[in-house]
């Protein structure tokens, strides 16, 4: 993996990383502090790729672009990649402010609508239950319970919803984007590539530091999106290592193919100590998190480390490796086959 030398965009400024595609930089109010943004320059006038969440910093550093390098047209079109909040949470705002809708693939749209319709109480009520059947400690049970929608509370209302597909393409003033969706971080993320040009803005599936939270989420804690994210990157092995690559976060770089092979490394080795651990014993996701991150969690973080512990061991559940063995008001248990 080859970083590319560009500068960072600081607030309220873009980076211009070929001729129709531009970089912002906003911040974000978790550990993982920032999200990289994009924007296209079409015919039509500008596509946005992605939103941040809904704050106020995120509504002033829009109101400077707007105001600013973006002023000279006006924006046509708004993708929505993936129904994370860092991704929708301002897409709303965004829409009604120029009356377009808000782009999506059928299951992000459908995700993120079931979501943004549980009340406080639903939502705290199905994150506790998913908590219980992890094996997580008592506190982080009953704080679930009464914190009310992490979704809700970084995501505006949403504006009106387009749905596309890996057949959509989007024609810039110098080349064309062609759509591609993959399951594994989410239900159906979008990425997009100029095949011509070697340009491919992959969001959060090709991180060059970290990698990308493979994550069983409140709604389908037994979905096994390992094995789909896998497939994902041996793809990305074909890749020509002269590709720049855009990601959702951290900084653009070439040299794809190996950082592809990095995490494929990863994922197995995550594997391999979850059936390490359980050789003898029956394991929780508790402790699978335990194995994998050897330090406590809570909040934000509690959150999607517990879910990437459980998508290893649902995995190991897919290819007959571990079974799993739920028990009545007890957590959810997993021993090897």
């Amino acid at each position: 993996m080859k970083p590319i030398a560009v500068d960072v965009p600081q607030p309220g400024q873009l980076c211009q990383l070929a001729d129709d595609l531009y970089w912002a930089r906003f911040e974000l109010p978790f550990r993982l502090n920032h999200i990289n943004l994009y924007i296209l320059d079409t015919e039509q006038g500008w596509c946005i790729i992605d939103a941040g969440v809904n704050s106020p910093a995120t509504a002033e550093q829009w109101k400077h672009l707007l105001n600013g390098p973006l002023n000279h047209q006006p924006v046509s079109r708004l993708i929505v990649t993936h129904h994370h909040v860092d991704h929708i949470g301002y897409a709303g705002e965004l829409g009604r402010m120029f009356n377009i809708p808000m782009e999506m693939t059928a299951l992000e749209a459908e995700h993120a609508c079931w979501l943004y319709a549980l009340s406080d109480a639903e939502y705290g009520r199905i994150a506790a239950q998913h908590y219980h059947n992890f094996g997580c400690d008592e506190e982080h049970i009953i704080a679930a319970a009464q914190d009310g929608s992490r979704f809700r509370r970084h995501a505006a209302p949403f504006a009106e919803m387009k749905i596309i597909s890996a057949t959509t393409q989007i024609r810039t003033r110098y080349g064309v984007w062609q759509l591609r969706t993959d399951r594994g971080h989410s239900d159906d993320h979008i990425s997009l590539m100029d095949t011509q040009r070697g340009l491919f803005i992959g969001v959060d599936y090709l991180l060059p530091r970290i990698s990308p939270n493979i994550s069983a989420d409140i709604r389908y804690p037994d979905d096994d999106l390992l094995t789909a994210y896998l497939t994902y990157l041996e793809d990305m092995q074909h890749l020509d290592d002269r590709v720049q690559v855009f990601p959702g976060h951290d900084w653009p770089f070439m040299q794809a193919a190996s950082r592809a092979e990095q995490l494929i490394q990863h994922h197995h080795h995550r594997l391999d100590q979850l059936c390490a651990a359980a050789k003898g014993q029956d394991i929780t996701t508790q402790d699978g998190m335990d194995i994998l991150f050897e330090r406590k969690f809570s909040g934000h973080e509690l959150y999607f480390a517990s879910g990437e512990a459980r998508a290893h061991l649902n995995y190991l559940v897919a290819h007959h490796k571990m079974t799993k063995i739920a028990t009545p008001n007890q957590a959810d248990r997993f021993r090897l086959t």
